[in-house]
């Protein structure tokens, strides 16, 4: 009895520690054994792509916090347009498979932490309602390409999980640091393929990012005590503003007005709460928003060209409406063809739906051609046509546990950086849900992991608050 007490006694061989040392040594052998190939060879791209990827691991291996930044970076340029969405999202997939180990290595000495309440309950009805959509799409043989495409941008709330094992509220100036380059890369891109190819681009060249980032700014500029930190934001601002408005997308101009509006609404009612000697001195910041609206637009003028910008910002308003057959009405015309079929799709299996991976039948009304469509440019009818009422029951389901826990936090919470997260989360989330009513963007990874990493760095913070007593 005492020897088995005693053999009883000794702790377990950690098998976390074991495969974490497996991991190490495979990336070790792999690596030189790729870029040998590649010297012999002679694959000068593959090395070029090798050798991007080695810094990228490397810098996750350095600070473990960049992984999400890399994914984020990675989901937004990932094309939806181009013949090589399949190897793009193998790319994404193959990353995040990698922040999964490199978190499982991590938990051989910091222990996981655990999600608050009104996350898990949210995220498992939302993910519930996915598995069953997964399911009707395999049992009806709907394409099984589209559905992994479909399940990649459905599964961004899961990218909270892991952002809360390694952030906390000493990150959250990183985060927010991280977030603007981010938003910086993407403008300089769009603004450079604007200069190459002089046409109205879309896809990764203009995403939603810049003006959520641009929202972020201004709850920031609203909200931070020092002033170094309001003036830093606003000048942030006229880069993201700029690409914003080179995107001629009447939906991403609508949507930030929105966010704008409820980032201000809701600032003013939190310094309110926890300083209100300051508040009507921030009223300054409002002529101050103006005038960096003036820049942009002064910018933007001298870089596109005065007529020609003011005359393209005028037809696409002007077009917002109209369903007169023209270069910028088409888009409306086919959006309402786009519109019906999904819905009489969608009332074939209105609580349920059709499930990932079904795409209707859309016939161009000028050139007769058909082509099968996964995707509809309304969010809200694309979540009805796959999931039915179950699907928007449970988005809505969500979205309500995540703003209820927000809101909780930007009016409880002694610190600024947290409650301008807070408050920065739920105007974000308007201005999207504005965007989704002529995109499809929650359902593409571009602005789904955006998105997600906004709520997942709340989520992080609310995780890391100290318990009330």
């Amino acid at each position: 009895m005492t020897h088995t007490t005693a053999v009883a006694a000794i702790p377990p061989l950690d098998e976390k520690k074991g495969w974490s040392q497996a991991i190490l040594v495979a990336a070790a052998i792999l690596a030189p054994t790729v870029i040998l190939l590649v010297l012999m060879t002679r694959a000068w791209l593959l090395l070029l792509v090798s050798g991007g990827a080695l810094a990228l691991v490397v810098w996750s291996l350095l600070d473990i916090r960049a992984t999400f930044l890399i994914a984020v970076l990675l989901a937004t340029f990932v094309d939806y347009e181009t013949g090589h969405l399949t190897l793009e999202m193998s790319v994404l997939c193959a990353w995040f498979a990698w922040i999964s180990l490199l978190l499982f290595w991590r938990s051989t000495w910091k222990p996981w932490v655990r999600p608050p309440s009104e996350l898990l309950r949210g995220l498992a009805v939302w993910l519930g309602a996915c598995a069953v959509g997964v399911t009707l799409g395999l049992l009806h043989g709907n394409n099984v390409r589209s559905l992994g495409i479909e399940v990649a941008g459905a599964l961004w709330p899961a990218l909270g999980l892991g952002m809360m094992q390694v952030y906390n509220r000493r990150n959250a100036v990183y985060a927010g640091l991280g977030l603007i380059a981010i938003g910086l890369v993407h403008t300089g891109f769009g603004l450079t393929m604007l200069q190459i190819y002089h046409r109205r681009l879309g896809g990764i060249y203009f995403t939603t990012v810049t003006g959520m980032v641009a929202v972020g700014l201004w709850t920031a500029a609203l909200l931070a005590p020092n002033r170094k930190i309001r003036v830093f934001c606003l000048l942030a601002m006229i880069p993201m503003l700029a690409h914003l408005l080179f995107s001629f997308t009447r939906g991403y101009w609508l949507g930030f007005i929105v966010g704008l509006l409820l980032a201000t609404v809701l600032s003013w009612h939190n310094l309110g709460r926890f300083e209100p000697l300051v508040r009507s001195r921030r009223l300054l910041l409002v002529p101050a928003l103006i005038g960096i609206f003036a820049v942009t637009a002064g910018l933007s003028a001298i870089y596109f060209g005065k007529g020609d910008l003011l005359s393209s910002i005028g037809r696409r308003f002007s077009a917002s409406f109209s369903t007169d057959l023209g270069g910028e009405t088409v888009s409306n015309i086919l959006r309402l063809v786009e519109w019906e079929r999904a819905v009489n799709a969608a009332l074939e299996s209105p609580v349920i739906g059709k499930g990932f991976g079904f795409a209707i039948m859309n016939r161009d009304p000028f050139l007769g051609t058909t082509r099968e469509q996964w995707f509809v440019h309304n969010y809200y009818l694309l979540i009805w046509l796959k999931l039915g009422i179950v699907g928007l029951a449970a988005f809505g389901f969500l979205l309500s546990k995540l703003i209820r826990a927000a809101s909780r936090a930007a009016g409880e919470d002694p610190s600024w950086l947290v409650r301008a997260w807070a408050v920065t989360a739920i105007a974000v989330t308007g201005q999207v849900l504005v965007i989704l009513l002529t995109n499809y963007s929650l359902a593409d990874v571009n602005t789904a992991f955006a998105f997600a990493y906004i709520w997942g760095v709340f989520w992080a913070l609310r995780a890391d608050a100290k318990p009330t007593a």
